[in-house]
């Protein structure tokens, strides 16, 4: 498939992340749902969804880039943030900016992520605060519980009841520096061979302002081959043939 050019790029371009730096220059990953206007710098092949697989919401985050910046990002991999055609223990890292809220089954997307990341390896993460979007002010924060619901019934966004599906423009999970450390202690309690530890967190993020980031080292033990795939193989025919959309917050 060839790849999406990118267009000349302007102003309006927020600022890289100099923690992003410190972690990850001079390794090699992945960066999903890239934009044009929020660059990283760093030595990374984007993944996201391309105008074959989804038209109306590849149109759509194209032209805000374009609005933003002049320039959109070119896409390397065209997949679903939660089945990306990569080996296992493939990649230095995985990196995203105001994506994984809009996944309707963030597990399942965070166990692909495990899996295609080498032992010692980099999950770096930003998640919008609650008042990054006003449609995410009055709603509470998303439950743990909830989030593991959904992992155990492998639900996807197909089957979200209307009145909860998009909410939020498009967000999904409502997140918080707390559910973020809940999700790192469910991670490492939940699954045996391999584990999350955090190694950078910031209230507020040091790229465009509005988000946590936090930064988990993925670890894996040496019995551990191809831990996403293997361990969760009876996830993967319910991933193929249907998507979730790699959207971006501001």
């Amino acid at each position: 498939m060839p790849m999406e050019k990118s267009r000349p790029s302007s102003s309006n371009i927020f600022p890289e992340s100099r923690l992003a730096h410190e972690l990850l220059n001079g390794l090699e990953g992945l960066e999903i749902g890239p934009a044009s206007h929020n660059p990283f710098g760093l030595k990374t092949r984007n993944v996201g969804l391309t105008a074959d697989r989804d038209p109306d919401d590849y149109e759509f985050f194209k032209q805000s880039q374009l609005e933003m910046c002049g320039s959109f990002a070119t896409i390397d991999i065209s997949a679903d943030a939660a089945n990306i055609p990569v080996p296992d223990d493939s990649t230095d890292f995985v990196l995203h900016s105001h994506v994984w809220e809009h996944l309707p089954n963030p597990f399942i997307a965070l166990d692909e992520w495990v899996g295609i990341t080498r032992s010692g390896g980099y999950l770096f993460v930003i998640v919008p605060k609650r008042d990054a979007a006003a449609s995410d002010k009055d709603r509470p924060v998303t439950s743990l519980p909830s989030l593991v619901e959904l992992y155990k019934k492998k639900r996807r966004g197909e089957t979200f009841p209307p009145e909860e599906r998009g909410r939020g423009g498009g967000h999904y999970t409502v997140f918080s520096p707390g559910l973020l450390r809940e999700i790192g202690s469910w991670f490492n309690q939940s699954h045996s061979r391999a584990r999350l530890d955090e190694v950078a967190f910031q209230e507020t993020d040091d790229k465009v302002g509005n988000g946590h980031t936090t930064v988990w080292q993925v670890r894996k033990y040496s019995a551990l081959s191809g831990f996403g795939r293997a361990c969760f193989r009876q996830v993967k025919p319910l991933l193929s043939g249907r998507r979730t959309s790699d959207r971006r917050g501001s």
